[in-house]
């Protein structure tokens, strides 16, 4: 018992006695397991916060690309909006019309289209019933989208509504698909400047704009990843403007085509089929086109040559 303390507790029930070195040991072996858990527990929350924050991280990253997309977005769509604009704009100034300072697009646009079927129908009689000049045949069919885009094609899927192939849902198709074979040339079906050359959205794939005259637009989609064209380029009829790929939403190698005319779409079929000895066919075929104010439009600088 020597160099040791001995603690004596005295009760009813008698005395006992306990050595000092037994209670620090107690007392230690007590501390460590405090010291231990509290380690471990903490050592988990500290875990547990690395992952709520990595998580937080990601979600931050993830809302700054959703807001970025939705950023482009809203920039993508406040530029074709002003595209319309300015393509009602310079109808407007060749159609001879006079809008309002403050009236709206869409109110505009009104004004451009027929207002019946009935004067649809005069107008279209009345345009087939004239006699075109070579010269203005000649500028209606560089200006104007027609004929093949690709020297060969097969048509897979026709313009209106269908059963999607991959969303398997019916969807209305604003286009002509037209199977070939990867990386067949593609050519522009009229004059025009490269509005849009890059990834397309809603399963485009690789896309293609042609912005042309008189508010026609062509698009061409499921592209090959080598896209020569650059946005601001001026393409003649006849140029090449891309291949065909198998990009996007695709069941194969296709081109996706559409013709456009203020935003409408038009079935692209008629106008692959147009041609000089068929000219006047469009004209009913396509009623939604004002063709006797286009027409006319075209004719003017012809006749100050």
């Amino acid at each position: 018992m020597k160099n040791k303390f001995m603690i004596t507790i005295t009760d009813l029930n008698g005395s006992r006695n306990f050595l000092l070195s037994q209670i620090i040991k107690k007392i230690a072996l007590y501390l460590v397991l405090f010291v231990f858990t509290v380690f471990v527990t903490g050592a988990l929350y500290i875990r547990y916060l690395g992952s709520k924050i990595d998580s937080l991280s990601r979600t931050k990253t993830e809302l700054n690309e959703l807001n970025q997309k939705l950023r482009d977005g809203i920039a993508a769509s406040q530029m074709e909006f002003e595209a319309i604009e300015g393509k009602i704009s310079d109808l407007e100034h060749q159609f001879g019309l006079d809008p309002e300072e403050d009236e709206r697009a869409i109110d505009r646009l009104s004004h451009i289209k027929p207002t019946s079927e009935q004067e649809i129908k005069e107008r279209a009689q009345k345009i087939i019933n004239e006699k075109f000049s070579d010269a203005l045949i000649k500028e209606i069919f560089m200006q104007i989208p027609n004929g093949r885009v690709m020297r060969t094609h097969q048509l897979s899927e026709k313009f209106g509504w269908r059963n999607h192939p991959i969303l398997k849902r019916k969807q209305f198709h604003p286009g002509v698909d037209l199977r070939t074979p990867p990386k067949t040339p593609i050519y522009a079906p009229a004059d025009g400047i490269i509005q849009y050359s890059g990834a397309g959205a809603t399963g485009y794939g690789n896309l293609v704009e042609i912005r042309h005259n008189y508010g026609f637009t062509t698009r061409y989609a499921h592209l090959d990843s080598n896209l020569t064209r650059k946005v601001g380029e001026f393409v003649n009829k006849g140029d090449l403007i891309a291949f065909s790929g198998n990009t996007g939403l695709s069941t194969g190698p296709h081109l996706h085509y559409e013709i456009r005319f203020l935003q409408l779409p038009l079935d692209p079929l008629n106008f692959i089929n147009w041609n000089e000895k068929n000219y006047k066919e469009i004209f009913t075929k396509e009623e939604d086109v004002p063709w006797q104010s286009l027409i006319k439009a075209m004719q003017t600088p012809l006749k100050q040559q």
